[in-house]
């Protein structure tokens, strides 16, 4: 193989990759948009005040990266026709799928960058000892946070640290904690992976803020409960914050938090919340996560149930005839397996059942029969077997030897997709 020639064999490659991945992901887009419908309208309705079921809910984003190889999509018409024009605009215009992947690096690369910026912030600040716990403090007047999913670091302003009282820092710390215990730092990154692979979607973009907010209705109905405090006590802690800290900078914007989020415009919409504070029984409240996960597996196993596989067996058997310019003809249908069969090294045809089915058929040329090999969806990403029928054997069954293309180092690695 020639440098030019391997360099072909590269690019082509590479585009079925694009294809095929993309193919996927778009359906995913076009699912998203449904799930996202079906969740706003939820957590605004009947999970208004449902606070722990209202924040699982948005789990069902998750099956959505993986129903791009259903079967409905293509063996079933409403799903072909609602669906599969993603599929031929992708292979007809490749360059799409390339500015696709493009966006995905680019979201990727914008949210990596911001995420390294606060890190590196953050690693510059003091690490001090705050009612036994290691957090780092800030002179900037900034809301606590935590950031990290593996190594979680909490952030307070000194201000806080200097002014607050020995029980106002172990509530504030409650709650940060409370969201390190609750998942809800790797609920974030994997919303951010959600949106970043699915970003043709505005809605996931805009779902970001309603996503945090009732992440942290969660994680304020559980530090309320946990602190053993009333929640009004826990309302004027949390305006004393933002007093505090507006003081501390007149350009200080009491809705945005360290990290640029503005999940709360309104922070008076969040003090409502909390003065509607009720407790709750901590059993009723893992049950819903325990459903919630047990739900989201089963969706997975559904979707796995009725998706194809990486790769789907072809055991279609086609013949055609070519002229040297054209086709003379084309057909593939059952009745070709009665005339036709193969093992791992040979074609065996039924000579005088194949002879007198192609002069029914007019054929001429050189007459190829293609068989076996593999797909990865229907009509994207494939590779069979082929072999040429040649005229003039006095067997009653003609074996025909083939060269099997799968040990081919690419066939294996498209195999591998």
């Amino acid at each position: 193989m020639t440098v030019q020639e391997f360099w072909n064999s590269g690019i082509s490659f590479l585009n079925l990759a694009a294809v095929y991945y993309m193919i996927q992901i778009l359906k995913c887009v076009q699912i998203s948009f449904v799930i996202a419908a079906f969740v706003f309208l939820l957590r605004k309705t009947l999970l208004k005040n449902r606070v722990f079921l209202k924040g699982a809910i948005w789990s069902l984003f998750l099956p959505a990266l993986f129903v791009g190889k259903i079967k409905f999509f293509y063996e079933n018409t409403i799903g072909a026709i609602l669906f599969s024009w993603w599929t031929e605009i992708c292979k007809i215009h490749v360059w799409i799928n390339w500015v696709y992947l493009c966006g995905i690096f680019v979201y990727a690369a914008r949210l990596f960058y911001k995420k390294r910026k606060l890190k590196k912030l953050v690693a510059g600040m003091k690490k001090r000892e705050v009612e036994g716990t290691g957090v780092y403090v800030t002179t900037m007047p900034v809301t606590p946070l935590t950031i990290g999913i593996f190594r979680p670091k909490i952030v307070m302003p000194e201000v806080m640290v200097k002014e607050y009282s020995q029980k106002d820092l172990q509530t504030i710390l409650l709650h940060e904690k409370t969201h390190i215990q609750l998942g809800h730092l790797l609920f974030y990154f994997l919303w951010d992976i959600l949106r970043v692979i699915l970003w043709l979607n505005p809605f996931l973009t805009i779902g970001t803020r309603y996503f945090r907010e009732d992440m942290e209705e969660i994680c304020d109905l559980v530090t309320i409960q946990r602190s053993r405090r009333k929640a009004y006590t826990y309302g004027q802690l949390l305006i004393k914050s933002m007093k505090v800290l507006q003081a501390e900078n007149e350009d200080f914007n009491m809705f945005a938090t360290f990290a640029g989020d503005k999940e709360y415009q309104n922070i008076r919409q969040r003090v409502i919340r909390i003065a509607q504070y009720k407790p709750y029984r901590q059993i009723a409240a893992v049950s819903t996560w325990i459903a919630a996960a047990l739900c989201i597996a089963a969706t997975g196993i559904w979707i796995n149930n009725i998706s194809y596989g990486r790769n789907i067996v072809n055991d279609a058997i086609s013949t055609h005839g070519f002229d040297g310019e054209n086709v003379t003809f084309y057909d593939t249908n059952d009745e070709l397996q009665q005339m036709i069969s193969y093992d791992g090294n040979f074609v065996y045809v039924d000579r005088e059942a194949f002879e007198s089915y192609l002069q029914e058929n007019n054929a001429k040329g050189d007459i190829i029969i293609v068989f076996g090999g593999f797909y990865k969806l229907p009509g994207v990403g494939g590779l069979g077997c082929h072999c040429y029928y040649e005229f003039g054997s006095k067997e009653q069954v003609v074996r025909i030897p083939y060269e099997n293309p799968t040990n081919d180092w690419r066939v294996k690695l498209l195999k591998m997709l």
